[in-house]
This record gives structure tokens, sequence and C-alpha cells, in this order.
């Protein structure tokens, strides 16, 4: 008799339905620099703070095409704003858009590898994000 487990893909609910494991990093961008973030596990929520003041902006996306003016598939996090969502996402991708920019990132994680996750890119199909 075979073990029926489930996958531990991007559709398995309960992944989502624990408490997540925490990420936290922090650092700066500079205008026009990207940084990417690949994350261990597949994200269950995800807060993006930019510390700075007036005059320094953040640009967020989930494909480094996405950072592109011609694309505009980004938001911006603007001075001492925050922008916190659940997110299911193995990376993102941070420019500074306007100055030179400190954040921090938390991320909270399910326990579904990030191989097990779907690829998200516009050559994919999924239109808005790059």
């Amino acid at each position: 008799m075979s073990l029926n487990n489930p996958v531990l893909g991007e559709g398995y609910v309960p992944a989502y339905q624990i408490s997540a494991v925490p990420y936290i990093t922090a650092s700066s961008v500079t205008l026009g620099q990207v940084k990417s973030y690949d994350f261990p596990c597949v994200t269950k929520s995800l807060t993006v703070q930019n510390l700075s003041g007036a005059g320094n902006q953040l640009a967020i996306s989930f494909t480094e095409n996405g950072l592109k003016t011609v694309n505009s598939n980004f938001f911006i996090v603007g001075p001492g704003a925050t922008f916190n969502q659940d997110v299911r996402t193995s990376k993102i991708f941070i420019s500074g858009s306007l100055g030179t920019a400190n954040y921090q990132i938390y991320a909270g994680l399910t326990n579904i590898p990030v191989k097990n996750f779907l690829t998200v890119t516009g050559s994919n199909g999924y239109s808005g994000v790059g």
C-alpha cells in the first residue's frame, strides 16, 4: 500500500495556516542599484519598511525586469512608509528610486521549499510582474 502524502507546493493550504518562520534582514540601496533577495522557503507574508527620511524612496518588484521603467511593474515605498502584504513569493527585487534608502525586510516563511514553487515571470503568463 502506498502513502498518498501531499506535495508541499504553492497550493498546500496548511502551510499558510500555521505560524510563519521569521526572516529578517536590513540594508541600503542607492539610486539605480538593484538588490535581490532569494528566500529560503516560500513566503506567507512580506513587510518592507523604508527607514529613510525625506527624499529617499524604494522601488520593489517580484522580478528584476519589473523594475524597468518601461514595464512599471513595481511599487514605491516612500520615506518612513511600510509595505505589508500577505504574498506568496520566493524572491523580491529592491531598487533605489530616489536617493539612498535604508530599509528592512521581514518575511514570514512557510515550510514550502522554493524548488516546489512556481516561476513567476511575464513569460510564464503572469502579467503585471515583469
